[in-house]
């Protein structure tokens, strides 16, 4: 089974700005520990899915009492914990980001905002027979317990909004929540999306990793940034802003895309089957949306192409203007 397909697959369709991250509990001392510095477990499973870190850990790298407790490092000593990984046999763990990983991971996290979070959750319910996705959270015990233990251990994904250490101490943003699965579910959500063009074009990244440069040139034409995109209002519309990396990480193409809602899934599909548009013009249907999405080639990278002033400036202006008549095109075929 090829990891990095799957992990690529699925960000690609929910055009998450990191990496779903691969747990594996271990139950013996076959392997050797690469993390010596003391850290919560939360914090490695962000520092994975956002920066790409690896660990193998022992229970003596642990800072946070509640990971020992939830990972099955140590039994409690007062009363039943839950949730917790039983019996207490883990002798290591592993974190590392699931593209890279060469063994079978336990459990698969990802991190997200609710946007995203709930489209991952609205194909969950459709493999589930329309089932409702469940959650058990109460603000603690959250990624080591809600987001590990519970898949590990009731072969559930499960749904955690965080907890203070996490927010506190290990960086987590307000507008974050994240998500476990067992392997098998996750397996199966990346294989039902559909690999299509526009979703490579709508795959953002992280805003940090932009050039400081290249995020005042787009500033200037008129957005403002965000997570993992720019948006900006035009004319009647927002228009959001991706900056698709290629594989080798580099940013030589961006894309302007604006969905437009619907009153219905039916009526959007039926839009998006009269949308005639050329390319390099993309859309799709999304429930009750239609994504129109337009990717913009730089010829070079975003950080050379963004010191060109005035042409980077036309360059993307003249994209914006070419969406938005496409976009008024497509909401014309409501009534047509």
């Amino acid at each position: 089974m090829k990891y990095a397909e799957l992990s690529m697959k699925f960000r690609k369709f929910f055009e998450l700005p990191s990496s779903p991250v691969a747990i594996r509990i271990i139950n013996d001392s076959s392997e050797q520990k690469t993390s010596s510095q003391p850290m919560r477990f939360c914090e490695m499973v962000r520092r994975s899915a956002f920066y790409g870190e690896s660990f193998v850990f022992s229970v003596e790298e642990l800072t946070c009492t509640s990971a020992e407790l939830a990972l099955g490092f140590t039994e409690p000593s007062y009363g039943e914990v839950y949730p917790r990984i039983k019996p207490a046999n883990t002798k290591l763990v592993s974190v590392s980001v699931l593209e890279k990983t060469d063994k079978k991971p336990d459990v698969v996290v990802i991190v997200g905002n609710p946007r995203k979070i709930m489209r991952v959750s609205t194909i969950l319910a459709q493999l589930h027979e329309k089932q409702p996705v469940e959650a058990k959270f109460k603000g603690e015990f959250a990624v080591c317990g809600e987001c590990t233990a519970i898949p590990f251990m009731e072969k559930k994904v499960n749904l955690s909004l965080l907890c203070n250490g996490a927010r506190m101490f290990s960086g987590y943003r307000d507008d974050e929540i994240v998500m476990g699965f067992p392997l098998d579910d996750f397996v199966r959500i990346s294989e039902s999306t559909e690999e299509k063009e526009i979703t490579s074009a709508l795959c953002g990244c992280i805003m940090d990793d932009i050039p400081a440069g290249a995020v005042s040139a787009i500033e200037k034409i008129g957005f403002g940034k965000g997570t993992d995109q720019f948006f900006g209002r035009f004319g009647n519309e927002i228009v959001r802003l991706y900056t698709p990396k290629e594989k080798d990480g580099k940013i030589t193409s961006l894309t302007l895309h604006i969905p437009i809602k619907f009153k219905d899934s039916q009526t959007a599909s039926l839009v998006n089957d009269k949308a005639k548009l050329e390319k390099p013009l993309l859309h799709r249907v999304r429930d009750n949306w239609v994504d129109i999405a337009l990717p913009i080639d730089l010829g070079e990278s975003l950080n050379r192409a963004s010191m060109r002033g005035e042409r980077f400036e036309a360059l993307i202006k003249n994209g914006i203007d070419t969406i938005l008549k496409e976009t008024e095109k497509v909401k014309r075929k409501t009534t047509g």
